[in-house]
């Protein structure tokens, strides 16, 4: 089951069934905009997504204390990456990806937090994807592992900010069902096609 929405979150979020979601795991906006953890701005001339990133204002702001108040009510686990940028309960399973690809403007790793009851993790994923449609995508097989470790097949996953799809399309990939919302045109179609073609890809390999 694949159902996907477009628009605000805080809209839709109400309208989901009781008992829909078993998981949450999402990469929110961090509001870092053209910022660096250096307190420096990205260069244009990095990647073709950063001329883009001027004229995009969803990364201005981080999502409102309600949202995260929302989510940790929505299913048993939550999986919220950039989980340090948020006002969000001292966890004792942090998750820490390492990207393995060191640029002097970008963190050399991301923290997500959980509501997990577990130890933390260490994970090393190269982040290099020269198939990235979305400034700050996520590695598929990043989504597969927190999906693979902490969830179960059949079980049905939310994303409230599901940017280009990815946990969408490792979904498709191990099993899950998906709960996509996305507020940017834009990416709601880029994450439609990719969602669409990866089930497509699996029904061939049937």
């Amino acid at each position: 089951m694949i159902e996907l929405h477009l628009g605000d979150c805080l809209e839709i979020l109400p309208t989901l069934a009781d008992g829909s979601v078993d998981a949450v795991i999402t990469d929110p906006p961090y509001g870092l905009g053209m910022r660096t953890v250096a307190g420096g701005t990205l260069k244009n001339t990095q990647t073709r997504f950063m001329e883009e990133m001027k004229h995009i204002s969803w990364d201005n702001e981080a999502p409102p204390k309600e949202v995260f108040d929302c989510l940790r009510e929505i299913g048993d686990i939550q999986i919220i990456w950039g989980g340090n940028y948020f006002e969000l309960p001292p966890t004792r399973c942090i998750l820490v990806w390492d990207k393995m690809t060191y640029l002097p403007t970008m963190s050399r790793v991301e923290m997500a937090w959980t509501s997990l009851d577990k130890p933390a993790k260490y994970i090393q994923i190269n982040s290099n994807n020269n198939n990235r449609v979305h400034p700050t995508q996520k590695p598929v097989e990043l989504m597969k592992w927190c999906i693979e470790n902490y969830t179960q097949e059949g079980d049905t996953i939310l994303d409230p900010f599901m940017g280009s799809g990815t946990t969408g399309v490792a979904c498709v990939q191990t099993g899950r069902n998906f709960i996509g919302i996305e507020i940017e045109p834009k990416y709601y179609e880029i994450a439609e096609k990719r969602i669409a073609e990866a089930q497509l890809q699996m029904r061939m390999e049937i």
